[in-house]
């Protein structure tokens, strides 16, 4: 949910699940790879190198996932969505 509101008005998906989730720019739901690729792939690398600018390392094609962890605190994630919310301004 955090990734989302950092979204702001940016067209974003949060597709998630225990333990991994991807960010894709798109208006509407990702269900399938055909949906995927349907995404602003150019945007997630922008976004992905605003986010290394800001110390957080994302994959670099929005064709796979993060994986948070329980070795991840409170203060990873609120970083990770303040640096994220800064990357998509």
């Amino acid at each position: 949910g955090g990734l989302r509101e950092a979204a702001g008005d940016v067209p974003v998906q949060v597709c998630h699940t225990t333990g991994l989730l991807t960010v894709f720019f798109n208006e509407e739901p990702v269900r399938d790879y055909e949906d995927a690729k349907r995404c602003d792939t150019e945007r997630y690398a922008a976004f992905c190198r605003a986010m290394l600018d800001h110390g957080v390392y994302l994959p670099p094609s929005q064709f796979e996932a993060w994986f948070p962890s329980l070795a991840h605190t409170e203060a990873h994630v609120e970083r990770t969505i303040e640096a994220a919310r800064e990357a998509l301004a």
